[in-house]
């Protein structure tokens, strides 16, 4: 009686399962790259008191070190922080842009106001003045809002030598542009 064959376990395409992973390294990679600075190779190790009774077993020192090394988590870390830091001041971007529209749309509707209550005004209720003022206002929220700050400094406001003293390097410098444009217009 011929003797039966043996199946070929390979023979399946399945592969020999081995055994599974004593770490999760995905875990810990995740946590070193996302981790401030106080999360370290050794704050991760298993020699660090602060895993000692987590559930999921941690690896030495020299095992996250080659780990670490071959993987670049050094570099990963950066790359994470430096996505960080860009999404964080884009978000700041936006929220300073969207208060300059606001702002900006403020000042053009206390403008709108002022210019279409002047045929209206009851003169004696409300002064010209405080229309001018109104419309004022609002050039000056819809001006600085689209970054447009008037140069404060005026040269009939300077009187000696001292006043000039009080004014930093950049004011000094638009007064020095702004005399060359006048004298050039003269010419």
């Amino acid at each position: 009686m011929p003797t039966p064959k043996k199946k070929d376990r390979r023979s399946s395409g399945a592969k020999p399962q081995g055994r599974p992973p004593a770490y999760d390294w995905t875990a810990i990679r995740r946590e070193y790259i996302r981790g401030d600075d106080r999360v370290t190779l050794e704050s991760l190790s298993s020699d660090a008191e602060v895993h000692q009774g987590s559930q999921s077993p941690r690896p030495s020192l020299s095992q996250l070190k080659r780990r670490s090394g071959a993987e670049d988590w050094p570099d990963l870390r950066s790359q994470f922080r430096a996505q960080v830091a860009a999404r964080a001041q884009a978000l700041d971007l936006e929220t300073v842009e969207q208060v300059r529209m606001r702002q900006a749309t403020l000042g053009k509707a206390l403008q709108t106001l002022a210019v279409r209550a002047i045929p209206h005004i009851d003169l004696t209720d409300v002064g010209p003045h405080e229309m001018a003022r109104l419309a004022l206002v609002g050039t000056q929220i819809e001006r600085q809002a689209r970054g447009m700050e008037e140069y404060t400094v005026r040269i009939e406001d300077l009187s000696s030598a001292a006043d000039l003293k009080k004014l930093t390097r950049d004011e000094l410098l638009e007064l020095k542009q702004r005399r060359q444009k006048a004298r050039g217009a003269q010419a």
